[in-house]
Parts: structure tokens; sequence; C-alpha cells
């Protein structure tokens, strides 16, 4: 059972995007508190809910990963709550759940965006910045807008990994979408083959899953340590 939850969110359980953000998340979280990976993509989502449908059915979650950024305003390491999350290939719209999302946003302070969800990674700015410009959302992932048809009682936090102006190497390539997963060996070769992207991916990467983690912190810690009077976040905290 989750701590430090109201009497609505009893029960509340915590996933992460299986790999490198899964790992920045467990890095982060306090005990009592655990992280349950879900697949890369949504590719894979039918059977993965086969597996965790007894332990999630009915209960409420919080999904916390990277994103790409779609506007400028969103640098790298810009942490957003989501109010909703947009399907890209069909225009349609899911609201996260406004009590698991009051509570985040009391808990970490971070801004409430529309989220944008697209089957592949979106690696070349003109992309990102034409998806902005006509979808208005602020980032970008592959999970949040299918894992609300499973999980409606979900909340989502993502922080940006690459922001709307930077290029970044061809990972579709490398992706095993029947497994949710990178390969490392594809992973590898479409790296070597762009290095300066690539450079620049690893190195914004790293900032992102630093900042993952920081929240992940937040989110799990006593919460008489994270609030000031007020009951909100104090802003010198935020910005860790």
């Amino acid at each position: 059972m989750a701590p430090e939850t109201p009497p609505g969110l009893t029960g509340l359980v915590l996933l992460a995007v299986q790999g490198v953000e899964y790992r920045a998340v467990r890095r982060g979280v306090t005990s009592p508190w655990s992280v349950l990976p879900v697949p890369l993509g949504v590719a894979d989502l039918a059977a993965w809910w086969e597996i965790y449908q007894p332990r999630l059915a009915g209960r409420p979650a919080v999904l916390l990963g990277l994103a790409g950024g779609l506007q400028p305003e969103w640098g790298v390491g810009s942490g957003v709550i989501y109010r909703g999350c947009t399907a890209g290939d069909t225009g349609a719209t899911s609201q996260c759940d406004p009590e698991v999302t009051q509570w985040l946003t009391q808990r970490l302070g971070l801004p409430l965006v529309q989220g944008l969800t697209l089957p592949q990674v979106v690696t070349q700015p003109r992309d990102k910045q034409a998806l902005g410009k006509r979808f208005g959302c602020a980032v970008v992932d592959m999970e949040s807008y299918g894992l609300l048809a499973y999980l409606p009682r979900l909340g989502v936090v993502r922080v940006v990994s690459d922001t709307w102006d930077q290029a970044l190497p061809d990972l579709n390539r490398a992706i095993l979408p029947e497994r949710g997963r990178l390969h490392p060996l594809r992973l590898g070769q479409v790296l070597l083959q762009q290095p300066l992207a690539s450079w620049r991916l690893i190195h914004h990467s790293a900032q992102a899953l630093h900042r993952l983690t920081t929240i992940a912190r937040r989110l799990t810690s006593n919460a008489e340590k994270n609030y000031n009077k007020t009951g909100t976040t104090p802003v010198s905290e935020i910005q860790t």
C-alpha cells in the first residue's frame, strides 16, 4: 500500500518505462514504495496487461518517464504533469485522473500540460515543431495514451530529455516493439552512425534521468518534509 496518499488513493501504484527510466525511478523511490515496469511503446501493452491486470485493475497509478519537447519553453530536465493525453494518430484525447493529478501537483509543484502519444520516437526538429503546432501539446511520449485505456485512474509525470529543436539518432531502428524494449546491439549501431546527435542524446538523457530520480524521491519521501505551512512545495526545492 502506498504511504502518504489521501484515502481516495489507497493502494496507489508507481509505474515506469522499463530500461533506464525504470532504473532512474527506482533509485529515487524510498521504501516502502515499489515500482512496476511498463513496456516501451504500446505494441506490447495488451500482453503486459494480461500479466499485471490482477494487481492493477481499478487501482490509482502514477506513470513516470521521459518525453520529447514540442514547444520552445520546455528545456532538458523540465518536469511536467499531464492533465490529459492526445493520441497523435487519431487526435482522440483522454483525461488523466483528476484526484491523482491534484495529488501530484500538490506534491511536486510542476506545471500541468497536455501530452501527446505517438507509436514511434520523433527524431527530427521539423516534425516535433509541426506536432506541437498541430496539437498544441507540450511534450510527446510513446505510452501514456495507451496506458490510460487500461488504467483510467492514472496520473502522468514526465521529464523532457530532448528539446523541440534537437535532432535525435534514429532510435526507432533499435526498438523491439513486440518486447517493448531497446535492442542493445542495434542501439549501439544507431548511435555510432550519428555521433554528434548521439553525444547530445546521451548528455541530455543523463540530465533528464537525474531529474527523474529527484522527482521520484520527492514524490515518495515523507510528506512533512515536502510541504511548507501553506501546503505547497517550496520553489527552491522544486528546481533541484
